[in-house]
């Protein structure tokens, strides 16, 4: 029996000597380089990317939302929460001590004894304890297990920076809105100049009998159109200043007051960056490396699963010492005692509860593995199309300002033609909205390469 009992222990101390690590291997095959940024001219460096614009209201407003937005803040408990937690699981690989102490007296009295009368005896009685247990890990359960904590605390601080990245790009998103807002409002603005102009020609040429009350009342209603579309405009750019204060961590009802509009923070739009490689980008960015840091915690945590099939080993050590004190003539008597015990815990039968849970810790680090492949797929779609994206709007802004600068032109031409009487000045205000409803559709257009140009720079994981 006792050589059964030792051929199973050896099997088993055998068996744990070997590798635990959990083989874990991605299925995405990341490509060289990325196809569509052939045409980039930008910086490489892109940590500091809203820079660029050279926008220092912009420049403020994300520094002081880095220091100061409550979501940035969260994230921040959380990951010091994280390494609490992977510092108590890294505690719990070593031993504990304790002692305690104890003191107690007590008092008796016997009367009418033969011979003596009335007796009092006076106990008292005092001792401290030592106490310590160990289990040793000589099998990596307790390892895997701070481990397991110790990549989940990474993971959080990978998260934080997708936060921070995440609030960056949001607020240099709705700060350009902002701005956009404001350039459509400048330019109904010079477009009721304009429709002015028109109303009162043609209300001259009403009065003359030269056009009918129709006409005057359409370029009426175009007025109010437009006046009722300025206040819209407005409503929405005091919603994005609002916007823009939570982001930057400030009271609502003050920023609206002190935000300024910079009608030509969209007429310029840095290059896209080069010198971006698809392993660089992956490794930079934080929520890629979070999967990936995920991918080692979950195969710690199946390496703690298997661990529980090996024996769990215990030291135990407990060391007394007292001294018990009597009224009575007899000596007090004092004593120390000690105990020290090793034990050991072999799974034999569990109702094949351990299995259940090393199925399920690989289950779940196979869930990883594909959340991380399915991840880095999404991130070089995301990269190419931005790319991609990128040069299409730069190629429709250059065809929208090279209409604008012809429609100038035939305005500027028509305006000649009807000095000299060869147009009518409706002819000439008609020329002139055209090219302001083009210019809309320019600053449209802007605003759009604008926020590519963001999402661009957090596929590539820059801004934090």
């Amino acid at each position: 029996m006792k050589k059964f009992l030792f051929s199973i222990l050896m099997t088993s101390i055998l068996t744990a000597c070997a590798n635990t690590t959990i083989p874990v291997e991605s299925s995405v095959n990341l490509p060289i380089q990325f196809e569509k940024n052939k045409n980039a001219m930008g910086s490489e460096d892109i940590r500091q990317w809203w820079s660029f614009w050279q926008d220092s209201q912009l420049t403020q407003l994300i520094e002081e939302a880095l220091r100061y937005n409550k979501d940035i803040a969260l994230a921040q408990t959380h990951l010091a929460e994280a390494r609490s937690t992977a510092q108590l699981a890294t505690a719990d690989k070593g031993p504990t001590i304790g002692v305690g102490a104890n003191i107690g007296a007590a008092r008796t009295r016997a009367n009418d004894l033969p011979l003596i009368g009335d007796s009092y005896n006076t106990f008292s009685a005092g001792g401290v304890g030592v106490s310590a247990s160990w289990e040793p890990d000589f099998f990596g359960k307790k390892q895997s297990d701070a481990d397991a904590a110790m990549y989940a605390a990474l993971s959080k601080e990978e998260q934080l920076y997708a936060t921070q990245l995440a609030i960056v790009a949001q607020l240099a998103q709705s700060y350009f809105q902002f701005n956009t807002l404001w350039q459509y409002h400048a330019i109904l603005s010079q477009n009721l100049t304009v429709l002015n102009k028109l109303h009162r020609y043609l209300q001259g040429r009403f009065n003359a009998g030269h056009v009918t009350r129709y006409e005057v009342e359409q370029i009426q209603s175009n007025i109010l159109s437009l006046q009722a579309q300025q206040s819209d405009l407005i409503t929405q750019a005091d919603s994005l200043a609002r916007q823009i204060a939570v982001l930057s961590g400030k009271n609502p009802q003050n920023l609206a007051s002190i935000l300024h509009p910079n009608l030509k923070v969209l007429q310029y739009a840095p290059p896209a960056p080069t010198g971006q490689l698809p392993g660089t980008v992956m490794e930079r960015r934080p929520d890629i490396r979070a999967y990936a840091l995920g991918i080692k915690a979950r195969s710690a945590q199946l390496a703690s699963a298997k661990a529980d099939l090996l024996p769990r080993f215990d030291i135990q050590f407990l060391g007394q010492g007292g001294r018990l004190s009597l009224s009575s003539d007899l000596s007090s008597v004092s004593g120390l005692a000690s105990i020290v015990s090793a034990g050991v815990q072999l799974p034999i039968f569990t109702n094949g509860r351990i299995q259940a849970n090393i199925d399920a810790a690989n289950a779940r680090l196979k869930a990883s593995i594909i959340e991380y492949d399915q991840a880095l797929l999404k991130a070089l779609a995301e990269v190419e199309s931005h790319y991609q994206l990128n040069d299409g709007l730069a190629q429709k802004v250059r065809l929208l300002e090279k209409t604008i600068s012809q429609q100038q032109q035939q305005a500027q031409n028509a305006d000649k033609l009807f000095k000299h009487g060869h147009k009518t000045l409706d002819e000439v205000l008609k020329a002139q909205l055209d090219s302001l409803t083009t210019q809309r559709e320019l600053t449209q257009a802007r605003l759009q390469r604008h926020e590519n140009m963001i999402s661009l720079y957090k596929a590539l994981g820059g801004g934090w």
